[in-house]
């Protein structure tokens, strides 16, 4: 009897004796983890986060900003280099805005209208038929568009200069036609044919 209470006090101490031996090392784990998520509550916060990092390339966040960015005018000055004919550039819609470029036109007895004026070509991102869509106005009315694979050109080019997607870029063009009721207007642009060619042009103001 007094051998088994022997026993069972010697267990019961011994439980007691490695129970407080490892109260140091839980109370230090339990410190550690404490610490961790002070520290992770801290990066949530934003005190000990890195700055975030540029915009990668062709990301939608870098694109929005661009089109946010302070409008840049730019000049292309053609020299006629890579075209035989002045004002080779032809853009397309002009059907639908006759009336804008009628206002413009100065027109000859009898004959087509020959008129020399200022354009400017910009991007019309609320286009929904072509993300890539380029407007042609003239004194802020619009009279035209690039033709879809020009465009699409046109905003690579854009890209490759660095140029902002709202860039407005102004041209010599001409308003040709208007000679009677079945030759309706046209509107010519004087820039390279092929829109690669125009980067060298492009000055900014």
């Amino acid at each position: 009897m007094w051998l088994i209470l022997i026993i069972t006090v010697v267990i019961i101490g011994a439980i007691f004796l490695a129970r407080k031996a490892s109260m140091p090392v839980e109370k230090k784990t339990q410190e550690f983890l404490k610490t961790q998520q002070t520290r992770s509550k801290e990066e949530v916060s934003g005190r000990s986060l890195p700055p975030p990092p540029p915009f990668p390339m062709g990301s939608t966040r870098r694109k929005d900003a661009n089109r946010i960015a302070p409008k840049r005018i730019f000049r292309l000055d053609y020299d006629g280099s890579h075209d035989f004919d002045n004002y080779p550039f032809e853009i397309v819609g002009e059907s639908h805005y006759q009336s804008n470029i009628e206002r413009f036109a100065v027109k000859r007895e009898g004959k087509g209208c020959f008129t020399e004026v200022e354009a400017k070509i910009i991007r019309e991102f609320s286009n929904s038929h072509d993300k890539n869509a380029c407007r042609v106005d003239i004194n802020g009315l619009t009279v035209g568009y690039f033709p879809r694979n020009n465009a699409e050109s046109w905003v690579k080019l854009l890209g490759r200069l660095n140029m902002p997607d709202n860039s407005e870029v102004y041209v010599k063009a001409v308003i040709v036609g208007g000679g009677s009721k079945d030759y309706s207007f046209g509107v010519r642009l004087d820039i390279p044919s092929r829109i690669a060619n125009s980067a060298k042009y492009i000055k900014e103001v």
